[in-house]
């Protein structure tokens, strides 16, 4: 799948996630508030996940106004000038998941995590594609196991 497509489904997991009551199962209208989303950053910012999630985390608020419900947090794995470091990963999981748990439902976006293992005009080989996998479960895992049973909690990995 091509990274834009990747970054589009990610876009609307985000959506499908934080607006759960409007939405509902009805993936046109999820894709309408993307669009309406995007359209109203500017045009730098519309390829920037960042910018996405804390635009829509305020229209969230705005439209379901339960600001009380849902807790976003944001993670970049990419750091500069440092190379990936799983213990580092674990911190901010570990910081993301407190800043979510006292919410019913959260949300914990990774951006970055592949140009932290893989950088721009690297080759991606096996050892980092392994790397890159091991990443991934370890951070299913580290959410599934230090999340509340009771809430419902989603993980995106952009």
């Amino acid at each position: 799948m091509k990274p834009s497509k990747q970054i589009e489904l990610s876009k609307l997991q985000v959506i499908c996630t934080l607006f759960s009551k409007t939405v509902g199962n009805d993936l046109y209208y999820a894709r309408q508030i993307k669009e309406t989303i995007e359209a109203s950053l500017p045009q730098r910012d519309r390829r920037l996940a960042e910018q996405f999630i804390l635009r829509a985390k305020e229209l969230v608020e705005k439209i379901e106004g339960n600001s009380d419900e849902n807790g976003v947090s944001l993670i970049n794995a990419q750091q500069e000038n440092s190379p990936f470091s799983l213990l580092r990963l674990r911190a901010q999981l570990v910081a993301a998941l407190k800043a979510t748990c006292r919410y019913n439902s959260g949300l914990v976006v990774i951006t970055g995590l592949k140009n932290s293992i893989c950088p721009q005009g690297a080759r991606w080989t096996e050892k980092r594609k392994r790397e890159y996998e091991e990443a991934v479960a370890f951070s299913r895992n580290f959410t599934q196991d230090r999340s509340r049973p009771s809430a419902k909690m989603s993980l995106i990995i952009l």
